[in-house]
Formats: C-alpha cells, structure tokens, sequence
C-alpha cells in the first residue's frame, strides 16, 4: 500500500504485492506469475497494521485489485478516506463499502465485478461525486447500474464499456442524479431511443457527453439530445452507424454552440493525480 503526492503508486490491495505500476504506466504485463502465488483473501497484518497507525490522515489510497474484507478494513480504519483507485478486482462484489463514509466522493474501479447490491452499498455513503465504472462486468450478465441513481451528488459518470447497461438503468440514473455534468457512455451498446431521451429530458446540467462507437444511437436519439440537454457544450460523437449525416447536420443546426469531437477519451472530469495533490 503506497501513496505519494506526485504520482499515484499501485499495490494489491488483498496482499500488499508491489505491482510496479504507476498513474503514468498502468500496463500489466510485467505484474508476473509472483503476483498469482502471492494473493490473499484479505489485507495483510502488515497493511492493517499501518492503517490503523495512519489511517485516520488518509485520505486517498490506490489498489491493483482488493476484496470486500479489504475493502471494509480501509473504511473501518481510516474515517476521512475521500479517494481509492481499484482495478481487476474479480473477487469484489461491493458489499465492502456498505456503511462507507460520507466523506468518499471519488472512487475509480475499472474492470470490477460489482454485484447490483454492491453498487447499492457503493453509493450508500451519499457523498460520491465523481464514479468511474469503466469496462464494468456483471456477475449473473445483467444489469444493475440503476442502483447507481441514488448517488444524489454525482457530477461525474464514467460507464465506458459497460456492455449490460439498459435504458432502464439510464432512466434511472438521469432521473436520480440531477448535478450530473459529464458522463461517458462510449461503448454503450445497450443504450436505445428510450435511454438517449431520458438524458435529454432530465440531464439539465449536463455539459460533456460521450457516445462514441455507440452502436444503437440513431438519428432520433441524437434529436432527443438536442431538443434537451440545455447545458450541453461538448459532444464526443464518432464511429455511430445508426447516425446519419442529415442527422449529425440537423443537430448542428439546431445546436450550433455545441462542440462535436470525434476523439474518444478514456477518462473523464478531474484529473486523478490532482486530486491526490490536492489531498
């Protein structure tokens, strides 16, 4: 478990494995077999050890991949934590975070298998502001992202990838999560005309929407974003079959002050590094 304020370091989080990665190398290839043989269920003493020495002056931590009980240490331990990073955590439901404090508003948990109640007791603290989900897998193959829709205070969604997500979900969300300003739904194939006009209708304060490679937006969802979505600035828009070019054009003309980008990008809103600077 290590931290530094210039760079985001990554460790297991079940077992302490130095995994030599960085926020400015995330590649995994050089992890090794060592990892395999080294992993736990839970923090080691070591690790809990330090927590509970420091853990009430944490604030941000960093994990490779963690499990419920770890999970459920660091909340146990460390009261004012506010930022964790996990990745690949395969063997994490989400049931760690229940009860979890008001005071974590920025969690990062790509290629996680969350369970539906898992993303219940994720958003349980009430005060999550910024919740990337990218890549997110699902345990029984469907869909429970609309538990995300109590996260009151969310601005920042990223749900790239996230291949079970359903209008239902999206309805959900958009409905429950009024102060959204940017959400990334790139990737998104599951999302329909129902799911696109519930982010027109509801999504008032959005300013950034991604929907690249999109396979099941079309021209009438686009014009659903246009009629809605007030604050719209910026819309990341490329690789869309169903999206014709008298569609994209009629959104133009409509939405002239809206900037279309055809870059895709990975991560959204705040930088992750500033936020452990600023910490």
């Amino acid at each position: 478990m290590r931290m530094s304020q210039s760079d985001v370091v990554y460790s297991c989080g079940s077992c302490g494995y130095p995994l030599n990665l960085s926020s400015s190398n995330r590649s995994t290839s050089d992890v090794g077999s060592s990892y395999q043989k080294s992993v736990k269920k839970e923090l080691p003493d070591a690790a809990l050890n330090q927590l509970r020495i420091s853990g009430a002056s944490l604030q941000s931590l960093s994990f490779y991949c963690c499990s419920d009980q770890g999970i459920a240490a660091i909340f146990r331990n460390c009261p004012n934590i506010s930022t964790i990073i996990i990745a690949y955590c395969r063997g994490l439901s989400g049931v760690g975070f229940r009860g979890c404090p008001g005071t974590l508003s920025h969690l990062e948990a790509e290629s996680c298998m969350l369970s539906p109640d898992g993303l219940l007791d994720v958003v349980s603290g009430g005060g999550l502001e910024y919740l990337n989900l990218y890549n997110l897998k699902s345990p029984t193959g469907l869909d429970g992202l609309d538990r995300v829709g109590y996260a009151k205070s969310l601005r920042f969604l990223n749900l790239r990838m996230c291949r079970y997500l359903t209008d239902d979900s999206v309805t959900a969300i958009a409905s429950g999560c009024p102060l959204i300003e940017e959400w990334s739904l790139a990737v998104c194939h599951g999302v329909r005309l129902p799911g696109w006009s519930a982010i027109g209708l509801l999504c008032n304060k959005l300013r950034i929407l991604h929907v690249n490679r999109c396979r099941n937006i079309c021209d009438q969802g686009l014009q659903a974003l246009g009629d809605g979505c007030v604050c719209l600035q910026v819309l990341h828009i490329h690789g869309c079959g169903k999206i014709t070019n008298n569609g994209l054009a009629s959104f133009s003309i409509a939405r002239p002050n809206v900037k279309q980008r055809v870059d895709e990008v990975m991560c959204i809103g705040p930088s992750i590094e500033d936020l452990f600077r600023l910490q």
